[in-house]
């Protein structure tokens, strides 16, 4: 009973806490990722950011200790100060200290601002939810989940309250995915034992994660790694600074050289160990693209900052733009839709593999891209004769021709939707058997969407990616 009255009170405590920490954050939010706002066209009055980095665990041992989360912190504070952010550094913070480090940097937070939160560190998931470590989270054994939780930041207490404010945009990168840092013995371990778990998209969110979920991020590439920052961390500082990438874009070439740079790893005879990290992201944002590094920061902090955060101007409704395909695309038409696809498998056993699969013929056909690797970037990209209002995909996911097949094949897990006036939505596509409706957050005019594959179920045996049946509900706009 006692015990039980103690976690209660830490569960008022900590709600309480966070009440506090978060009070002036923003409209939407999250964690175990980055998050973005694209909100109306006010302008930001500031630019706040909060960089934590946790190396040191005197309470873990010290094959537990990390090299590079300090280096993390110090490095995305300087690449955010050359984009014009006042920043807040902590490093090796207890949870106390994480606390008060965040009350520091909401109490600076004013609506319209844009802040930014980056953390590195350790971080577990238990029962599918994911935890950020303070530096003196206590030894714990198997079994003692609870403690766990008790003494660590929950990924769904902070989304719940940055959902609760208005900030204009709010950047969260968490770089946590490292190996689950608590000893396993012969039991079971505490949480998952790679990585962290799968986090329901949020509203208005756009979330980035140093590495797949599932997956570990590096600290370092050997155990004489010279570089100064981890594999994820080298690659987002510098990408982040460039004035082009809006942040579809920026994750997906965080995640393109992170997965290629992860590979390059060494065991400690300095022999190769390839390693998969392949860092995700949902997008969930609206409003129009977002670029972090669109305009010079501003010189004065109580100044209104022009456009610290450019969205791009909407075309607008009269105007058609043009669908961005590429060499080598494939196209099919639908009555007054047109299907087009970014790769074709070729034809094998009787079968073929194109777009009009998408939209006709038997359950047992489906569109197969054509590409090596993952399918990761392939797309399908549907046009409309006129200007529709989009509300739902229906979606038949993988290659379901049997069970047998389905498992064999990669299957789309995150489904980036790119509509023609701007907007971006990302969708997660369940990994069953069967027809799922998939409704948008909210509808859509478009012209066109673009569906873009930014990760994937592995298959078993095969690394081509499917998709048996792909439709999009819409109406015409009178």
């Amino acid at each position: 009973m006692q015990a039980m009255e103690n976690t209660q009170h830490f569960t008022r405590h900590f709600i309480r806490s966070v009440r506090i920490v978060l009070n002036v954050v923003l409209g939407i939010g999250c964690l175990a990722g980055c998050g973005v706002i694209a909100a109306t066209p006010a302008m930001a009055e500031k630019r706040i950011a909060l960089s934590i980095g946790n190396d040191l665990y005197p309470n873990l041992g010290p094959d537990r200790q990390l090299k590079k989360a300090v280096n993390d912190a110090g490095t995305i504070a300087d690449s955010l100060k050359s984009l014009g952010f006042e920043v807040i550094v902590g490093t090796n913070l207890g949870r106390q200290a994480m606390i008060d480090k965040l009350a520091e940097f909401t109490a600076r937070l004013e609506p319209g601002d844009t802040a930014a939160l980056f953390f590195a560190g350790h971080g577990v998931a238990i029962s599918g939810v994911n935890y950020l470590i303070p530096s003196d989270v206590p030894a714990v054994t198997e079994g003692a989940e609870a403690r766990v939780r008790g003494a660590s930041i929950a990924e769904p207490d902070l989304i719940a309250e940055l959902q609760a404010r208005s900030v204009r945009v709010a950047l969260l990168v968490i770089d946590a995915c490292r190996d689950n840092p608590f000893p396993r013995a012969a039991g079971r371990s505490i949480g998952n034992t790679r990585g962290l778990a799968d986090a329901k998209p949020a509203r208005g969110i756009f979330t980035l994660y140093s590495a797949g979920i599932g997956q570990t991020a590096l600290d370092r590439l050997s155990g004489n790694d010279p570089a100064h920052n981890s594999v994820f961390t080298r690659v987002f500082a510098e990408q982040m600074k460039r004035p082009e990438l809006h942040l579809g874009d920026l994750a997906v070439e965080v995640r393109e050289r992170v997965a290629e740079l992860a590979l390059k790893a060494t065991d400690g005879g300095g022999q190769p160990a390839p390693h998969e990290q392949s860092p995700a992201y949902y997008d969930q944002t609206l409003g129009g693209r977002i670029y972090l590094a669109g305009r010079a920061p501003a010189t004065s902090v109580r100044e209104p900052v022009t456009a610290p955060v450019v969205l791009a101007a909407k075309p607008p409704e009269t105007e058609r733009p043009p669908r961005p395909g590429s060499p080598g695309e494939s196209c099919a038409r639908k009555g007054s839709e047109t299907y087009c696809v970014s790769s074709v498998l070729k034809p094998q056993f009787g079968n073929s593999y194109g777009p009009e699969n998408l939209f006709e013929g038997p359950q047992s056909s489906a569109w197969v891209e054509g590409r090596a690797g993952q399918g990761i970037g392939e797309w399908i990209a549907i046009e409309f004769d006129g200007m529709r209002t989009v509300r739902s995909i229906t979606v038949r996911n993988g290659y379901q021709k049997s069970n047998d097949i389905f498992h064999k094949n990669n299957r789309v897990r995150l489904l980036r939707a790119v509509f023609s006036q701007g907007e971006t939505q990302t969708l997660v596509v369940p990994d069953r058997f069967g027809s799922e409706l998939l409704t948008l957050p909210k509808p859509v005019r478009a012209y066109w969407v673009k569906f873009i594959i930014d990760e994937v179920w592995a298959g078993n045996k095969y690394t081509d990616t499917a998709i048996t049946k792909l439709v999009v509900n819409s109406e015409r706009v009178q």
